[in-house]
């Protein structure tokens, strides 16, 4: 019988990653950090409740609420390790980029979008919203299209 672990890690580098990571996370800095984490949660009714959620710092320094998956898997180097913040402003870029969201939120009818969330496994995805735009311009015969003849 074979194990799989990540990689192999010799007794001494456990020790020394053990060691390593009391320290680090004993320190004032670390330490503040999470007592503000833990205030946060005490103060949203969140602190124990089995919810699976966290708080988590933004890039403004402003504290939100995510799912602990997403908190936790978002710490890699290529990644960064703070959730982007949406920014405001009203150049052109961004207001072209805004209007062209709303225009594809706009595409998708309600019907569409259950249809695709029972017809795919992951939802929120290229090919499920693709099908679903479709699904709501009458391309397939599931669809009833509004107007049409009454037997």
């Amino acid at each position: 019988m074979t194990v799989l672990v990540k990689r192999i890690q010799s007794p001494e580098a456990k020790r020394h990653k053990v060691e390593y990571d009391s320290k680090y996370e004993s320190s004032p800095k670390r330490v503040k950090y999470r007592e503000e984490l833990n205030q946060e949660r005490r103060k949203r009714g969140m602190y124990g409740d089995g919810s699976h959620r966290d708080i988590s710092h933004t890039q403004g320094n402003k504290l939100t609420v995510e799912d602990e998956h997403d908190n936790r898997a978002r710490h890699f180097k290529d990644k960064g390790t703070l959730r982007p913040v949406q920014k405001s402003c009203d150049c052109e870029h961004c207001t072209g980029m805004h209007a062209a969201i709303d225009l594809l939120e706009k595409k998708l009818c309600p019907a569409g979008k259950a249809a695709a969330k029972r017809k795919f496994k992951v939802y929120p995805s290229a090919y499920a919203n693709g099908w679903a735009v479709q699904y709501c311009r009458g391309k397939f015969k599931g669809k009833k299209k509004k107007g049409g003849k009454k037997k």
